[in-house]
């Protein structure tokens, strides 16, 4: 299957040492969850990458050394230990930032992170205690740097002290400088002149005429030297013994950000593949279901885009019934090939590897049991066909209902007719064991068991017959010819040859070839047709989506223009309310048209934008067929269900509406703050009980209420339904007894209606001798539907 070099492959893609070995220990598994989850992230990490945003750890030192060294009691890490785990702790802390402010977008990656440990304590302590280069630094205590400062005066002190040895000796040329042996500070004295210079000697040169002498002088010095240094070297091991003891105290947290970082690189490695290859997602079928789309053997890929070459991908169904597919087809036509494919897909998707494809569903296998290649073995003792006869028992052995068996060439290294009388018995063993079968053959005799056996579906993959090679396309429901005699003609063997060879076949082996040809013209004329069909639907929606596009555009623009129209005649309008009422000199008389204009302005305003609005309702409700809503054909409404307040459906409004009335042939409808008229025919249905209704009124709907003023109560009317005429007769009563009841002030409810009812009212209150003023109700408490009528006192 070369899994190994999918695990290179993906390896490549890392970015760090944790992350490689997370690759390598990707293997098979059963659990559907942890998959899914595994799945989950790499399409986070690939949506990331999508946007052009990068993912790496190239910074990280490899933390395994160190964090092994951890588990030793008392041990201490060196410095430069140190600093690789001080570059865990910074990637660490960078990692915890990367997601929090795109946690909504990347859910699963911002989880993974925000459970990291911040350790920006305990990384500051290392990085003050030990500079980049792995020294350690003079700042990381006060002791160290009280005794680094003795050190160096010290050392300055021997050499001023050795420097005026040398001047009073009157030192030759190369014998006038101080040198260090054994950790000392020495001068330089040649042998002759030894005694001449009372000390300890601690060596001499190579030619032996130079001998290196502590002068007894500094001799006491150079042992408070050394004292010093050692006392250096213990204030360093115990700042290392702190630190190490410091990480030793959080090995939990850091052995989980280790293995963070390793996961999530991992996972873009995945991620960084599936951009890659163009690989998907898997899923896993409950029904046992085995589909690959567009599949490729991403090995085979690689190889081939560095040959600049282009794979041919491969698709094929098996579930339900049909779980064996037997291949056949030319050699090197990609019988093998294909095998593989399938067999790494579904080692992949296992494994949490997108997988190379346009699509793939695959079962949950619980073996995948391969038998491919030329086995021989000279060892063994053991012929081709022996060697693939014991892999297939043994494979038979092993099979159930869950496995994935793939067997390339099965009967082969024997006569023909034993061997594909071999592997046909073979064959319908595993079938009876329901397991999904891939088997590549030459044998006809397997063809014919693909076309007669339930559940068993041939596939070929294709050859060119006019250039004489193979496509590699696997074309599944036709057998495939082994096309022998026409590669040997395309590989130049001679015509005399080829000819004699057609004349030495079996008639029924040409028919049968020929059938098979036949076949194979008929699935690619199929397959032309399905192609120019779905280039065809392809264009049809790209012209009608122009169309709908083009009707939304002239739509807009009309609606656009109506608007324009509407606000040019109201600027008129109020421009010459406006100087009418300027030339009014009467203070009084002017105050009392200003307000009366304000509110007959409004009440025109409100019935102009409704009519506009209804205008606007009517245009789209006439023109649903330039968007490519399918006309339906309704049963007729009873008429009797058509009563006032009812909610209906009506062709091309996606609602219900609330019907107002019907007028012969024409019903009134309401649609939110919008009425129109429609024909009764457009109306396709009523709504059920359940559903809410608004009560028609009636016409004998009069209440008035009368309580003290100081109650707070006012008296209201109900005159929906009621004509003009009947309208103002009962309001002219009600307004005369709530005057003699003392009410301030009354409402009338007379709904929204045509406006008609409205305006008449208007008109009436506007006169009567008891209004003082009367306005509409608030939007909230029902807006133009209620008049607020005030009553004078």
């Amino acid at each position: 299957m070369e899994f190994d070099k999918l695990r290179e492959l993906l390896r490549q893609r890392t970015t760090c040492a944790p992350g490689r070995r997370a690759i390598d220990a990707l293997e098979q598994r059963r659990n559907r969850e942890p998959l899914e989850r595994a799945f989950a992230l790499i399409r986070e990490a690939r949506e990331w990458l999508r946007l052009g945003r990068e993912l790496g750890f190239g910074a990280l030192a490899d933390p395994e050394g160190w964090m092994a060294r951890l588990d030793s009691p008392g041990g201490v890490l060196e410095a430069a230990d140190l600093l690789d785990a001080a570059s865990l702790l910074e990637t660490t802390g960078w990692l915890r930032q990367q997601f929090r402010e795109e946690a909504a977008k990347f859910p699963l990656l911002a989880a993974q992170c925000a459970k990291l440990t911040d350790f920006k304590d305990t990384q500051a302590a290392i990085r003050r205690c030990i500079l980049p280069n792995g020294e350690i630094s003079d700042d990381a205590s006060s002791a160290l740097r009280r005794i680094r400062t003795s050190i160096q005066q010290t050392r300055d002190s021997i050499q001023k002290t050795l420097k005026q040895i040398l001047r009073s000796r009157n030192a030759e040329s190369g014998e006038d400088y101080v040198t260090l042996r054994n950790d000392r500070f020495v001068i330089p004295v040649r042998s002759e002149h030894r005694r001449s210079v009372q000390g300890v000697v601690h060596g001499a040169s190579a030619t032996g005429q130079t001998v290196f002498v502590e002068p007894f002088e500094t001799v006491e010095i150079n042992n408070q030297l050394v004292q010093l240094a050692e006392d250096e070297a213990a204030e360093i091991l115990r700042l290392l013994k702190e630190l190490t003891d410091r990480l030793r105290a959080m090995q939990g947290p850091l052995q989980m950000a280790a293995e963070t970082i390793a996961e999530l690189d991992s996972v873009f490695a995945r991620g960084r593949f599936a951009r890659d290859f163009d690989a998907c997602m898997p899923e896993f079928s409950e029904a046992s279901e085995l589909k690959l789309e567009g599949a490729r053997h991403a090995v085979l890929e690689d190889k081939l885009r560095k040959e600049q070459r282009a794979i041919v991908p491969m698709s094929l169904e098996l579930g339900g019934e049909e779980r064996v597919l037997v291949i056949s087809g030319p050699n090197t036509g990609g019988k093998t090939v294909a095998l593989k494919t399938t067999g790494l897909a579904a080692l992949s998707a296992q494994a949490g590897i997108p997988v190379a494809a346009q699509r793939a569903v695959l079962p949950l296998f619980e073996r995948v049991l391969v038998d491919i290649g030329d086995e021989q073995s000279i060892a063994a003792d053991l012929s081709t066909f022996s060697s693939h006869m014991l892999n297939l028992k043994s494979m038979l052995g092993e099979a159930t209902a869950n496995s994935l068996v793939l067997a390339d060439e099965m009967g082969t290294g024997t006569a023909p007719e034993e061997g594909a009388a071999l592997a046909e018995a073979l064959l319908e063993e595993f079938r009876k064991k329901q397991c999904f079968v891939l088997a590549t053959t030459h044998h006809d005799r397997l063809k014919a068991y693909a076309s007669t056996t339930p559940g068993v579906v041939n596939a070929a993959v294709e050859f060119d017959d006019v250039n004489l090679r193979p496509t590699y396309r696997l074309m599944v429901g036709v057998p495939g010819g082994s096309s022998g005699i026409a590669i040997a003609k395309r590989l130049g063997l001679a015509k005399e040859i080829i000819e004699h060879a057609r004349s030495l076949m079996k008639p029924e082996a040409e028919e049968a070839a020929e059938l098979i040809a036949y076949l194979h013209r008929s699935r690619d004329e199929l397959d032309r047709m399905r192609v120019q069909m779905a280039e065809e639907q392809k264009a049809l929606e790209r012209e009608r989506a122009k169309l709908r596009t083009e009707w939304v555009d002239r739509q807009k623009a009309r609606i656009a223009e109506l608007e324009a129209k509407f606000a040019e005649m109201q600027k008129r309008f109020e421009e010459n309310v406006g100087r009418v009422v300027e030339s009014v000199k009467e203070r009084e008389l002017r105050a009392q048209m200003e307000k009366s204009a304000r509110r007959k302005l409004q009440e025109v305003r409100g019935e102009a934008k409704e009519e506009l609005n209804a205008a606007v309702v009517q245009t789209i409700s006439e023109s649903q067929a330039d968007l490519g809503v399918k006309a339906e054909t309704f049963e007729k409404v009873n008429a009797a269900a058509l009563q006032p307040g009812v909610k209906v459906r009506v062709r091309g409004f996606s609602k219900p509406v609330i019907l107002r009335r019907v007028d012969g042939g024409s019903a009134e409808i309401e649609a939110g703050p919008l009425r129109m008229k429609v024909a009764v025919e457009e109306i396709t249905g009523v709504e059920g009980d359940a559903a809410k209704k608004i009560a028609p009124g009636r016409r004998d709907n009069v209440t008035v209420s009368a309580r003290s003023v100081e109650g707070g109560a006012t008296g209201e009317m109900n005159v929906i339904g009621m004509t003009v005429e009947e309208a103002t007769q009962k309001i002219d009563k009600f307004l005369d007894e709530a005057a003699l009841a003392s009410l301030p002030r009354v409402k009338i409810i007379h709904g929204h209606g045509t406006g008609a009812l409205r305006r008449g009212i208007g008109e009436f209150l506007r006169s009567h001798p008891l209004v003082e003023d009367f306005r509409f109700e608030s939007e909230e408490h029902g807006g133009k539907a209620i008049t607020i009528v005030d009553l004078k006192d």
